[in-house]
């Protein structure tokens, strides 16, 4: 996709991927959260890949009006994984490379300064791969084996991150970013490096053990929190309520 003077609108750029599916609830409170961050930053692209919603998804979605908010549907759910990888294969190549490159599902929530701060640290923490933003503790924290405290890495730009890695588990993909650059090299520019041809699989672990191999540490960055609203048929108060 180009922009004005033929130049890629991806280039240089932040941007955010996200593929909805179901539950209306969830997806409008996680979406108008992306939202809020493309409000006040000028560099940054939301990629929603409607796959397979029912209409009264399709409805919220039609209702969405940006210039940096790019939507593609698929008649069938192909999955998070398939859907951008196919995006990305169609629309990114070498000269495309992105600031960023963040996965968020629709069902989180987090404030935009702690999104900043996930951007921060992940452009500035030496060998970083795949780094998450902390979960609130509300029943529904996917976080796993985080068993030992976090190690204060000094970043290129000075300042001290705390980073906490998993041990015996990948780092969860509810809302994550990589440096742009990975995205060329080693994922050669399929973000999900998946074996599988199902819908669903273990399409984290497949990112998070490609970086691994590669010498990239993956973990969850201190100072951040994000929401989980479901797990499964359970969902969190801000949707019951």
């Amino acid at each position: 996709m180009q922009g004005s003077g033929g130049l890629s609108i991806f280039r240089d750029q932040h941007v955010i991927f996200t593929v909805v599916h179901w539950v209306k609830p969830a997806v409008v409170l996680a979406v108008n959260c992306m939202l809020e961050v493309l409000k006040t930053h000028a560099d940054v692209v939301l990629v929603i890949m409607d796959s397979a919603a029912p209409d009264e998804i399709k409805d919220y979605l039609r209702t969405l009006r940006h210039d940096r908010v790019i939507m593609e549907t698929h008649a069938q759910n192909i999955g998070k994984a398939h859907s951008v990888n196919a995006f990305i294969a169609r629309h990114m190549h070498s000269g495309d490379v992105p600031k960023t490159v963040s996965f968020i599902d629709p069902d989180i929530l987090f404030d935009v300064s702690h999104f900043d701060y996930l951007q921060e640290a992940v452009q500035n923490i030496e060998r970083i791969g795949m780094l998450s933003m902390r979960y609130v503790d509300n029943g529904f924290n996917p976080e796993r084996n985080l068993w030992f405290p976090p190690r204060k890495i000094k970043g290129k730009n000075g300042k001290i991150y705390e980073v906490t890695f998993p041990i015996f588990a990948n780092v969860c993909g509810g809302i994550f970013s990589i440096p742009g650059k990975l995205l060329a090299h080693p994922l050669q520019f399929r973000l999900f490096p998946v074996a599988f041809r199902e819908v669903y699989g273990p399409d984290d672990a497949a990112l998070f053990d490609t970086l691994k191999r590669s010498g990239y540490r993956c973990g969850y960055l201190n100072g951040t929190l994000a929401t989980h609203l479901k797990s499964g048929d359970k969902y969190a108060d801000e949707i019951n309520g």
